[in-house]
């Protein structure tokens, strides 16, 4: 298993923007060194976080802080993603809310959830797969699929790393969400100008522009387009 994160030079900063640090991660040490600082999943352009700038990813991380139910009958533990992803890829790590009371909820287990994929490219594709993993398994956090999110730092040595046989993606093909009629053109216009800016005018940047275009239902024509 391989994994690459961005991390910050600070940990819990809520304001600070810039992860400098690529970490490519091949074993459980290198990944609690890296967790321990404020991190990100994505490298970003000039190592600024934002979707804009969001540039690509092999990892994305769930959350699941078990809000879906006060009984601790339904909560989901750390030793239980071996039952649910039995042949899949994946490395959870406590929270630093771990069984602790949060938000005038009781302390129960919170914890991070690190899915390895094939690298993309577009932050739409990292939202649509994050999307389809909670759609699947809705205990992770609906409010946590932002492919700009950022983790904060946390020093632990109850990570676990489980190796599997293939990645989240091969298990979930991410659903895309069609562009219905009376959005497309605007839709597609602010999508052109992402695309055109991080590419240029390229064959690259309209191979992704045809591909998202394709979601448009009805199809846009080939003038509009």
């Amino acid at each position: 298993m391989r994994v690459t994160l961005y991390t910050a030079n600070c940990k819990g900063n809520k304001k600070n923007c810039i992860y400098p640090n690529r970490c490519v991660i091949e074993d459980e040490v290198d990944f609690m060194a890296a967790v321990g600082y404020d991190h990100v999943c994505a490298w970003f352009d000039k190592s600024y976080r934002s979707t804009d700038n969001f540039r690509t990813s092999d990892v994305d991380v769930m959350d699941c802080d078990n809000e879906h139910s006060d009984n601790p009958d339904d909560w989901i533990y750390p030793e239980n993603y071996e039952k649910l992803f039995p042949d899949v890829s994946y490395i959870v790590v406590p929270s630093r809310n771990n069984m602790k009371p949060k938000d005038g909820r009781s302390a129960r287990p919170r914890h991070h959830v690190y899915f390895p994929h094939d690298s993309v490219d577009t932050a739409e594709t990292c939202t649509a797969l994050k999307a389809t993993i909670h759609q699947k398994f809705p205990f992770f956090d609906g409010n946590a699929l932002d492919a700009a999110r950022f983790i904060y730092g946390s020093a632990s040595e109850e990570i676990i790393w489980h190796e599997g046989e293939i990645t989240i993606d091969c298990l979930l093909k991410p659903s895309m969400s069609a562009i219905p009629q009376g959005q497309r053109n605007s839709t597609m216009s602010r999508f052109a100008g992402r695309v055109v800016k991080r590419y240029g005018a390229t064959d690259h940047a309209c191979k992704i522009f045809m591909e998202e275009a394709a979601k448009c239902d009805p199809p846009l024509d080939d003038e509009e387009l």
